[in-house]
């Protein structure tokens, strides 16, 4: 059995490398014509439509896989495998012929999620509207029933720029931008991403935005017109409102004995060389940091200090677990079905750094502890949109871990200093703070759908 590899990019000479051993791959496709006739890694680069004529079995290996499972769709290619998981070299087969004739609905609409903490929540799916189907699927998930969803579906609402082809679709994101992004970055790599983001966000019929800030923010970042913005708020944030944080935390992670609970939540680096030094970057890293005094000044004050990296941060440990430090991961989330946000108002305050949550955490109205460790070299070297850091911020800046145990006595125990600078910033970034950003994340759909009812499910 012969195999082609669609994507001659930089995924594909990766999974060719992984693959090669496993299956007899003879050659490369590309949509980009400039390609075909050419070589990578010593195969020939053909044009997609010589496919079927050789009778090749496809691997997808590009981050334009939703689009391309279109294109093989439309060829009459109806099986095709994608790598089982990013960077593995393991293959799912997708079959799409058990659907029968797959035809695009037109009134569905598909969302298209990632991790338990992301911009799409699960509170998408609570549709309050009849003339629109709505489905949740998970890109973890790249089976057969992922790719005859989106195929079927007229609209796509997604959160990490995927292309989505001809097709309408909504881009949200994933966050009220702290830090700098792709134009705006100070980072080679990030800027190097710019024009193939950019292309992406101007081809979406919509993006959706949490206030003019946010929208000037992006705009700047990806240099998008300022009308291709809506704003809707972040469906994640609903849950914010709707949620019993402290009921759900405690399904997560059983009984709960500690009068307060702090969560940490720090953004993600692109690289952590030491735990010290010019590095310092975590709690863990502070002047004067033990961990012995750690626990005990959370067990003499009665607080559960929970934790979670970054979904895309690197494997460097920051804790060790005990009575009263406890890390909260994705594994965790997906296996108790439960979405990051469903919990965050069951926590008395949130210590990060450039992290967007910052941002969402100002709905809960509740005490921010900053500790940006690492600002000035990270303002060197990626840069922040909200700066000086701050005139933004809305808590108490900690830098050592004798500033960082008297900041959490004050915000846990002590007077609300920074209650009105919360209010403040968060007239500027969230226009809506009512729970109702899915409705309205709906409700632009239908509106793009070009759906004329307003008829809307029982009460809301």
């Amino acid at each position: 059995m012969e195999f082609v590899i669609f994507g001659a990019g930089i995924l594909g000479k990766a999974y060719y490398e992984k693959l090669k051993d496993k299956f007899n791959i003879v050659c490369f496709a590309d949509n980009n014509t400039k390609k075909h006739g050419t070589q990578l890694l010593e195969l020939k680069i053909i044009n997609p439509n010589d496919i079927k004529i050789r009778g090749l079995k496809v691997i997808v290996a590009s981050n334009y896989h939703l689009e391309i499972a279109q294109q093989l769709y439309n060829m009459g290619i109806e099986e095709f495998y994608i790598p089982n998981k990013y960077g593995e070299g393991d293959l799912s087969k997708v079959d799409l012929s058990i659907y029968g004739e797959i035809k695009e609905s037109l009134n569905k609409v598909c969302i298209i999620g990632h991790y338990n903490s992301g911009a799409v929540s699960k509170a998408l799916i609570h549709n309050p509207y009849k003339d629109i189907e709505v489905v949740l699927v998970k890109d973890s998930r790249r089976d057969s029933e992922y790719y005859y969803h989106y195929l079927s579906s007229s609209l796509i609402i997604t959160q990490y720029a995927e292309q989505c082809g001809n097709k309408k679709s909504i881009e949200l994101w994933h966050g009220f931008t702290i830090k700098t992004l792709f134009f705006m970055s100070n980072e080679e790599l990030d800027r190097s991403l710019s024009e193939g983001k950019s292309e992406t966000f101007n081809n979406k019929t919509a993006i959706c935005s949490m206030s003019h800030l946010y929208s000037i923010f992006m705009g700047y970042c990806l240099k998008v017109d300022f009308e291709k913005f809506v704003i809707t708020g972040y469906p994640r944030n609903d849950m914010i409102f709707k949620s019993d944080g402290k009921r759900t935390l405690e399904k997560l992670m059983g009984p709960i004995k500690q009068r307060k609970i702090l969560f940490y939540a720090p953004t993600h680096r692109d690289s952590f060389l030491t735990s010290n030094g010019n590095n310092a970057a975590l709690i863990s890293d502070m002047d004067g940091y033990n961990e012995k005094t750690f626990n005990d000044f959370l067990s003499k004050n009665d607080i559960l200090f929970l934790y979670k990296k970054h979904t895309v941060q690197l494997s460097r440990p920051m804790f060790n677990n005990s009575d009263h430090i406890k890390e909260i991961t994705d594994e965790m989330l997906h296996m108790n079905d439960m979405d990051l946000y469903e919990i965050l108002n069951g926590v008395d305050g949130l210590i990060s750094d450039y992290s967007s949550i910052i941002i969402d955490f100002l709905l809960t109205d509740k005490p921010i502890i900053l500790t940006p460790l690492d600002l000035e070299d990270y303002s060197q070297t990626r840069g922040l949109m909200m700066e000086p850091y701050d005139a933004w911020m809305p808590g108490e800046i900690a830098l050592e871990y004798s500033q960082f145990e008297q900041a959490v006595i004050d915000s846990l125990y002590g007077e609300d200093k920074f209650k009105k600078d919360r209010e403040r910033l968060k007239r500027i970034t969230h226009k809506y703070a009512d729970g109702n950003s899915s409705q309205r994340v709906l409700a632009l759909a239908r509106e793009l759908l070009e759906l004329e009812d307003t008829n809307v499910r029982g009460n809301h």
